[in-house]
């Protein structure tokens, strides 16, 4: 009988075998055993990831979940993969992602020191595939060499009242690109309608239901994985307003519905569609009306200050006139347009010349170091960069010296 693992990644994928099968071959180059992973195939087509994974069937710490009969909805996939782990603690990534096996040290490391931790969160890097390069771009390498515990009460005033000046909340807690323990996903489930995720937006959905069931959270500032994009990424085309509809469709036909329609989304006009800003205040909305939870008071400004931030990173004016325009109508007609003031989007020209060095505590590379082609050849040269694990430390304040 083999121990349980300190860590399961899962790996969902669909209709993306190429990105996957080289997911699958960088992970499995780490060949430490405290490791399982689930790799989750909801293809069309089975046969081709059915092929690629029979010569590695014989590895112990991995479970292979083939397409079912049907096509599960993304929900559905994830759902599958958390049923199936047993790790103590849970990461789950993208099929054209990757994480640091190595992790397992870093969970280790934290739990000597903050024992009752229960969700995890580190930096990420980002990476665009080779065959998707709209433009080009650096990679942001945080240098920082701390890990610190944060209270959930600021966590969730600061994700629900979007009050990081951002396109986005500043929340990197999920089991999306984070670790969470295994007993937290099952109160998860426990406590939510028996499942561990609900609703589409699965990632965010999860943040909505750790940051009102876990107690201790710890933030490392070091980067653990990396976060992939490529041409065929629903993030990739959420940034080109040209394929969005072609995104949109294809989305909803894998749910069943169009959830833009849902009852939650009545007094929310926002549609999917408009990209990840639209996509997390619609998973928050659901989280809102479904559990009766609130957010503190003002965030429908700030929310529409973030609307204007995210089509401010649009790829080019001519998308940038189209998420204004679907944005502006939104906001609109969103409580008779009360939050218009806040709606204030600016084209920002792209730099003629991109910078490469430090600022503050951020170093920026050029995402072509070293010729690397995968996001997992970009963490091994991060890696020579970075901090080593063993020397993170916990970030101890001034009045905790005092006091011990």
């Amino acid at each position: 009988m083999f121990a349980q693992p300190k860590l399961t990644i899962c790996v969902p994928s669909r209709n993306r075998q190429r990105y996957f099968q080289e997911t699958i071959r960088s992970l499995l180059m780490n060949l430490r055993t405290d490791i399982e992973y689930i790799f989750a195939d909801n293809s069309d087509d089975p046969s081709i990831m059915c092929a690629f994974m029979a010569e590695i069937e014989g590895d112990p710490r991995v479970k292979f979940l083939p397409p079912a009969e049907q096509v599960l909805p993304m929900v559905g996939n994830w759902e599958r993969c958390m049923e199936a782990s047993t790790g103590e603690f849970v990461c789950v990534i993208g099929d054209d992602d990757y994480v640091d096996p190595d992790v397992v040290d870093l969970i280790e490391k934290v739990q000597a020191d903050v024992p009752a931790v229960e969700a995890i969160a580190w930096s990420r890097l980002t990476y665009n595939w080779p065959d998707f390069r709209p433009r080009k771009c650096v990679v942001p390498v945080p240098m920082g060499a701390y890990y610190t515990q944060v209270p959930r009460n600021a966590l969730y005033s600061s994700f629900f009242h979007w009050s990081h000046a951002a396109g986005h909340p500043n929340c990197l807690f999920s089991v999306y690109h984070g670790a969470v323990a295994r007993k937290t996903m099952e109160k998860i489930r426990a406590k939510f309608n028996g499942r561990y995720f609900e609703h589409p937006v699965v990632d965010f959905e999860n943040t909505c239901k750790l940051l009102v069931t876990a107690n201790t959270f710890v933030h490392v500032e070091r980067p653990f994985s990396v976060l992939g994009v490529c041409a065929a990424s629903n993030s990739g085309r959420v940034h080109t307003a040209g394929r969005m509809a072609e995104m949109h469709a294809q989305f909803m036909s894998e749910i069943g519905r169009n959830i833009d329609n849902d009852a939650y989304m009545k007094d929310f006009p926002f549609p999917l569609f408009l990209g990840n800003t639209a996509a997390i205040g619609m998973c928050q909305q659901w989280f809102k009306y479904t559990y009766g939870y609130k957010a503190p008071a003002g965030w429908q400004k700030n929310f529409a200050r973030a609307c204007a931030l995210s089509c401010s990173s649009s790829a080019g004016e001519e998308n940038f006139d189209l998420f204004v325009a679907g944005y502006r109508a939104a906001v609109e007609a969103w409580d008779g347009g009360a939050y218009l003031p806040a709606f204030q989007p600016q084209y920002r020209t792209p730099a003629d010349t991109l910078y490469l060095g430090m600022v503050g505590k951020t170093l920026y590379i050029d995402e072509d170091i070293a010729g690397v082609g995968t996001p997992s050849e970009l963490f091994q040269i991060v890696k020579q960069i970075i901090v080593p694990l063993e020397q993170i430390e916990k970030l101890v304040r001034e009045n905790e010296r005092k006091s011990a």
